[in-house]
């Protein structure tokens, strides 16, 4: 696209250094040559014509050109949200799936830490017992 543009510009230069040329080429115009001051007149309008086509294609070019671009942009924008707005939806499953395994393994070292103090209750407790039915029976037997 930016080929065509430079492509453009090259020939409405040319055409304007062919009319600068022919500018400095012009002669004084008489009474005998009235009919080519007519034709040097179309002439030049239809170079001044064609010269403002070529802007003008020019111009359809550029803006065509930053419509795409834009259009591109808006493109990427709107890609960029979504896949921010995924991100953003997985971290927040990611977030609470961690906050509950936390949850879960708390809850389990708490049981673990009670299974634990039970045992050691349940093994003291049976000394003491053992001890006490000890100390009972030798006091049957001495008395």
């Amino acid at each position: 696209m930016m080929n065509r543009i430079v492509k453009i510009v090259m020939v409405a230069l040319s055409l304007s250094l062919s009319v600068a040329f022919a500018d400095e080429s012009v002669q004084p115009a008489t009474d005998a040559s009235a009919p080519s001051v007519e034709t040097e007149l179309k002439q030049e309008l239809a170079l001044r014509d064609s010269l403002m086509q070529v802007q003008g294609d020019a111009c359809t070019l550029e803006k065509d050109s930053l419509r795409a671009a834009i259009d591109t942009e808006k493109a990427k924008s709107e890609n960029w949200e979504k896949s921010y707005n995924t991100i953003k939806k997985d971290n927040e499953t990611c977030a609470q799936m961690l906050s509950t395994s936390i949850g879960v393994n708390e809850k389990r070292k708490e049981k673990e830490e009670d299974e634990r103090r039970n045992a050691a209750m349940m093994t003291s407790s049976s000394f003491l017992g053992g001890l006490g039915i000890g100390l009972l029976i030798m006091w049957l037997i001495m008395k």
